[in-house]
Order: structure tokens, then C-alpha cells, then sequence
């Protein structure tokens, strides 16, 4: 069996046997061409891996990627292995070895202040109410992007202020909506979408051209939101996805309760909304408890 075979095999198992959405399918294909092109290049056959050399293609990609990347890259090989190992008994080489987890970046979220501040930014045109309501709808709802951008119209009740989402794996969740983002969306489904609309579309946000919303285009509006109003880094759709999770935490949700709305299918993902929240008191605690002046008085005796 060639690299190419083995790794549409494993694909087509991940789809239709583990139900995987076509965005971690997709993620899978980049991350195994970059491994089959590594392992060409060392001519080293399928069949013949060693752990050293996925030791060695961890260090590469190590040197070029983020440490989320290169999580998920150590993972998707890991899998990959593991299923070649279990449908045709060709050997495991990743049970030799223990890929030890970069430790991954808080993510990045934005305070009510700079939520305010990218919302108001928007003018009255049309299209900027139109980017104005897609902004308020991944804040208000915490939608991954493809979400978002996937969303049709039979998936949402403004009337009971809900929308029901069909995420990984096929599965369904119930997520509120805020009373800003109904409105908006009530406005731009009767008085602008219908003004851009070409052809019979079921999707929810239809662009100017009268195609639907691409998460290309979402993350650009970010980027150029991100530089008009002096954000750094960059923000992003999860940005605001992350931010929507952390003012619930801060406001006293429960961890299952925001796990639910997420869609986690594991509660350890949600956790890290924990450890931005530790962080943000610790930066409190350090800026205006007097006890961070201790150490420094202790020294100046």
C-alpha cells in the first residue's frame, strides 16, 4: 500500500465511520501531505516508519508552525498510524513514543469595552450593517465560523431568540441569541438581504454579489476592524467565539452549561476558558490588591 491509498483510506474511514465534519476531514488531508511530502523526501517507505523518524518530522514542523498546529498535526499522524495499524496490521510506530504537547497560547478575547467598541464601529450603510450583524451573531452565539457561515434559514427562531446549530459530528445544539442580534439579524433579513439576494439561497447571511458569506470574508473585515481600531494581535472569528465563552464564565456560567453551547464534545476544551479567567485575576491581584507591594517593602528593608 502507497502513502496516497492509506491516506484516502483513513479518510474515508474518519467521514463516514467517525462522522467527522468536512472541515477536520480537510485539516487531516493538509496535515498527511505535509508527512507523506517529508517522508518522500527522506525516501522512507510506508511500511519501514520509524519513531524516529516521526521524531525528526515533529522537529521539523516544530520549526515552522504554532504549537496549535503542531498539536494537531502530532495527532492526526498519531490516528493515521493507528488506523493503518488496526484495518491492514501494518506496524504502529507511534506506540514507541510519547509526542509530548507544545503547550498552546491562552486564546485571546476581547473585554465588553473592545466588543463595544468593534460593534459601534459599523456605520448605517448596508454592508456594514450587514458585517455589524454577523459580528454581533459570533459574540452573541459563540459559532465557530464555518457555522456561521453555514447557517440556513430553517435553523433560526428570532421569534423564540434561538438558532439550532448542526456542528462537528453531526451534532445538534440549542444556542440563545441576544436580544442585539435579533434585532440586527431581523433587520438584515428584511431590508437587506432581500436587496442582495440573486437566486434562491436557504443560507442565512448572502453577501452583496448575492453569494453566501465565506469565512475568508469574515476573517478579512476582522482584520481590517483590527487595525482601524488599534487591536493587537490581530482578532479573529474565534476571537470572538473565545470571548463569548469568557464573558459567560465571568458572569457565572456553569463549565457544562458553556460546554453545551460550544459544542465541545470533551469538557478538558472548555477548561481553558478556566485558566484565561485564573489569569485575568491574577493580573487583577497584581494591579491593585496591596499585597503585591509586600515583597517589594520586604526588599527596600
Amino acid at each position: 500500500m502507497d502513502y496516497s491509498d492509506a491516506i484516502e483510506d483513513f479518510l474515508h474511514y474518519c467521514m463516514i465511520n467517525d462522522g467527522k465534519a468536512k472541515n477536520t476531514v480537510d485539516a487531516y488531508r493538509r496535515d498527511l501531505a505535509v508527512y507523506r511530502s517529508f517522508m518522500h523526501e527522506r525516501k522512507v517507505d510506508l511500511q519501514k516508519i520509524s519513531h524516529l523518524d516521526i521524531l525528526e518530522f515533529i522537529r521539523f514542523i516544530r520549526e515552522t508552525r504554532r504549537p496549535t498546529s503542531v498539536n494537531r498535526m502530532g495527532s492526526t499522524v498519531n490516528g493515521f498510524h493507528h488506523f493503518l495499524y488496526n484495518q491492514y496490521k501494518i506496524h504502529d510506530p507511534t506506540t514507541k513514543i510519547s509526542l509530548h504537547r507544545a503547550k498552546n497560547p491562552l486564546p485571546k478575547t476581547l473585554d465588553r469595552d473592545q466588543v463595544e467598541r468593534l460593534i459601534q464601529s459599523f456605520s448605517d450603510s448596508l454592508i456594514e450593517r450587514f458585517q455589524r450583524t454577523f459580528c454581533l451573531c459570533l459574540f452573541s452565539t459563540g459559532l465557530r465560523v464555518s457555522e456561521l457561515c453555514g447557517l440556513t434559514l430553517n435553523q433560526v427562531y428570532l421569534e423564540e431568540g434561538i438558532i439550532r446549530i448542526i456542528g462537528k459530528g453531526n451534532k445538534e445544539r440549542i444556542v440563545p441569541i441576544g436580544k442585539a442580534a435579533v434585532s440586527a439579524l431581523r433587520d438584515y433579513l428584511e431590508n437587506i438581504r432581500p436587496k442582495w439576494l440573486r437566486r434562491s439561497l436557504s443560507s442565512v447571511f448572502v453577501g452583496p454579489k448575492g453569494l453566501q458569506l465565506s469565512r475568508q470574508y469574515v476573517w478579512s473585515v476582522l482584520k481590517y476592524k483590527s487595525k482601524e481600531l488599534n487591536f493587537e494581535p490581530s482578532i479573529s472569528p474565534h476571537t470572538l467565539r473565545h470571548s463569548f465563552a469568557s464573558t459567560l464564565l465571568q458572569n457565572g456560567a456553569d463549565l457544562r452549561i458553556i460546554q453545551e453551547l460550544l459544542g465541545h464534545s470533551d469538557i478538558s476544551t472548555t477548561q481553558i476558558y478556566t485558566h484565561i479567567e485564573s489569569d485575568r485575576l491574577h493580573r487583577s491581584y497584581d494591579e491593585f490588591h496591596p499585597g503585591r507591594l509586600l515583597k517589594e517593602e520586604n526588599e527596600n528593608e
